[in-house]
């Protein structure tokens, strides 16, 4: 019996329209005409039987049935799509670690892991997603992650790599080279807020034991790697992890305004799902690295020898 199967071009217009929710835009993804995607879109819909989208003018509105639809077929297209990835890799996707990385840790640090671990393991094929440090394991096919918390991750086995410390820095037309005269000196100067984390400075300064009457004076950037990047350039001073500034540091583009630093904390971990303890490639994963990370910690930049806690 033949199958009740409409075309795999019809479905390709399909999918590429709910995610433009316009034709046009739909025709330039796939690289066809408007016309044809239409085309494609109306014979789906007689072949089915029903209406996937209402128009009005260049817009869509997907329809009940429409939006129905569109949940089954995209996942069988994701699963259409990994069987081909796998005939061409010749191994199945599934046998491939997929690793997590915040995106400054991914910029930081991250390449130094994966260029040891595959000196190391040779024969072990990885992927690399971005992830963010309230990942949720439960709803994640990551096999591992490094993320900064204090080690509840509901569904995850963590394993302590380091404490995260602040260090407040800035552009060396910002800073004498001894640093700044006093910590009161801080409420004087432009701050740079984080606005993922808007308590960093909060934090500084109750540590110090500063107090403050005011608003803290400074712009707000959305991401740790901006904030460096801006303090570089003289926007203001930050307060940062001081293990995503230790190159800065070291060559002298960035100062440490005070000669000490602070936790935060929280720490960093190492994180892989409790359903996958008995994989072999996490297990393998998992020793290997905690193993060298603890013997040398060599995927980290050596720590400048100025800054004390």
């Amino acid at each position: 019996m033949r199958r009740f199967l409409p075309s795999l071009s019809a479905l390709h217009a399909f999918d590429a329209s709910v995610r433009h929710l316009n034709f046009t835009r739909a025709a330039e993804d796939i690289g066809i005409t408007q016309s044809g995607i239409s085309r494609q879109i109306r014979n789906l819909e007689s072949f089915l039987g029903l209406s996937l989208f209402e128009r009005s003018g260049p817009r869509l509105i997907l329809t009940e049935s429409g939006a129905t639809y569109y949940e089954e077929v995209s996942r069988l297209l994701g699963k259409l799509e990994e069987a081909s990835i796998d005939a061409v890799r010749g191994r199945k996707t599934q046998g491939i670690l997929k690793m997590g990385l915040p995106p400054t840790l991914m910029r930081r640090w991250g390449a130094a892991v994966l260029t040891a671990f595959s000196s190391a393991h040779p024969l072990a094929w990885f992927e690399v997603y971005p992830c963010r440090h309230d990942l949720e394991f439960a709803t994640s096919d990551l096999d591992f992650a490094i993320l900064r918390g204090t080690g509840n991750w509901s569904g995850a086995r963590s394993h302590l790599l380091f404490p995260e410390e602040l260090v407040v820095v800035g552009a060396p037309k910002l800073l004498p080279s001894e640093g700044l005269p006093n910590d009161e000196a801080l409420l004087g100067c432009p701050l740079i807020q984080n606005s993922a984390r808007p308590s960093l400075w909060l934090h500084w300064l109750r540590g110090a034991g500063v107090s403050y009457n005011s608003r803290i004076y400074g712009p707000r950037l959305p991401t740790t790697d901006m904030i460096i990047e801006c303090a570089i350039r003289g926007l203001g001073l930050a307060v940062v992890p001081e293990i995503h500034v230790r190159e800065e540091l070291a060559d002298g583009r960035l100062r440490p305004a005070f000669r000490r630093h602070q936790p935060s904390g929280e720490s960093f971990y190492l994180c892989y799902p409790e359903s996958r303890i008995g994989s072999d490639g996490v297990r393998a994963f998992r020793d290997w690295f905690l193993s060298e990370f603890q013997r040398q910690r060599q995927f980290l930049p050596p720590a400048p020898d100025f800054l004390q806690r």
